[in-house]
């Protein structure tokens, strides 16, 4: 729940909605597998905006104008959680060209390489803030088949049509219209962070991005910074009286 409504049963920090003892049945997977693409496209194009005259359901609505793309990557994260992600029918092709789609290379990340703790800045609200020298992701937590696979199923040519396409079009979001940021920052970007998490997970192996670094881009330039550090870690920092190591 956010912190503006009221919940009976609010989430633990770090608790998922779902867990497979609660919704891994036969029955769930049943309802899973009853759901097609075209169910969706039916639901967003027609059903939805036909809820701007219901009394009751006229909040509803505003869906027809989320796509497509955010039902089905939420119908996807309810079956991951319920562990019956194999009894989707609906498509498991991420439409980059969306703003949901685009956005979807952080959320799915998360969801299949999860991290063991969150580095913010000091002015964030963590849940779950790492230690000082604490990596986000570990093999113990991360190095696992689905994370793997999923990490295989990006490629250069999903964060090109993300950086191009998809999250330009989250200026005319209402939830995510600051995830347009990203489409400035280019892929150089995005490439690096996917490299980044899977070298945390021990699964650089199963990258299918290009592990070519572009220098004609800032990410790119100071990747030689960062990719030093990250491939050979130092054991300490040698510090300025006025830096804060």
């Amino acid at each position: 729940c956010d912190e503006e409504e009221d919940c009976d049963n609010p989430c633990a920090d770090d608790q998922p909605e779902h867990t497979a003892a609660t919704c891994g049945t036969d029955e769930c997977g049943d309802y899973l597998a009853s759901v097609t693409d075209e169910d969706l496209s039916t639901a967003v194009e027609v059903g939805f905006p036909s809820c701007v005259n219901n009394t009751v359901l006229s909040g509803a609505a505003a869906y027809g104008n989320m796509g497509t793309a955010y039902l089905n990557l939420y119908y996807r994260s309810v079956a991951r959680e319920c562990e019956l992600y194999d009894r989707l029918a609906l498509s498991t092709d991420i439409d980059y060209t969306t703003c949901m789609g685009a956005y979807s290379l952080f959320t799915e990340l998360e969801a299949w390489c999860p991290r063991d703790c969150e580095n913010c800045d000091e002015e964030e609200d963590c849940d779950n803030p790492c230690a000082d020298d604490q990596p986000e992701h570990t093999a113990a937590t991360c190095g696992t088949d689905e994370c793997g696979d999923y990490l295989a199923s990006v490629t250069d040519e999903d964060l090109s049509t993300a950086v191009e396409v998809g999250f330009p079009s989250c200026v005319n979001n209402t939830v995510l219209s600051g995830a347009a940021a990203y489409g400035n920052m280019g892929t150089a970007y995005l490439n690096l962070y996917y490299r980044s998490v899977a070298r945390e997970c021990e699964l650089y192996d199963r990258l299918a991005l290009s592990t070519d670094i572009d220098y004609t881009t800032c990410m790119g330039a100071y990747s030689l910074f960062t990719e030093l550090e990250a491939w050979c870690p130092r054991d300490c920092e040698n510090c300025d009286e006025e830096e804060d190591c």
